[in-house]
């Protein structure tokens, strides 16, 4: 029976078995938090720029933009790892700032309100970025790891 032999390709295969034995956790922890301070600013920068503040004639009070941060901890979906990045809590007077955003994105009907969309501009804006820093976390682990 012949044997057949390739040199290089018999290291990278030890190499990748290798990368897949190792625990990962803080390597997908430390992307997911280079991914999600992008993303944050993205929102931060998205919501001032939809909504006019009070000294430019607008209602805003900035709660809504200081409230954008990435939820604590890892939301795991089948082999997905994920970091939700949202505003939260409430606002002086008591309304949710994850609703506000809601109506901000979609509009109101009846309050004669037009929907701004700013969501899919943020992350439209944010995913080259964000995906930037995250192979940037990726690759200094594999140089750290000799890869």
């Amino acid at each position: 029976m012949a044997k057949f032999s390739v040199n290089g390709i018999d290291e990278l295969a030890a190499d990748l078995q290798r990368l897949g034995q190792l625990d990962n956790e803080e390597l997908v922890s430390d992307m997911l938090e280079a991914g999600a301070e992008i993303v944050t600013d993205e929102w931060k920068k998205g919501i001032a720029n939809a909504v006019k503040s009070k000294a430019d004639g607008g209602r805003g009070t900035g709660d809504m933009v200081k409230s954008v941060a990435p939820t604590k901890g890892i939301k795991k979906i089948g082999d997905v790892s994920a970091k939700e990045i949202y505003p939260q809590g409430k606002d002086r007077k008591g309304v949710r700032n994850a609703e506000k955003a809601f109506i901000l994105h979609y509009g109101k009907s009846n309050a004669n309100q037009p929907p701004t969309r700013f969501v899919d501009a943020v992350e439209e804006s944010a995913e080259d970025k964000a995906v930037s820093a995250m192979e940037n976390v990726f690759n200094n682990y594999l140089e750290k790891e000799g890869f």
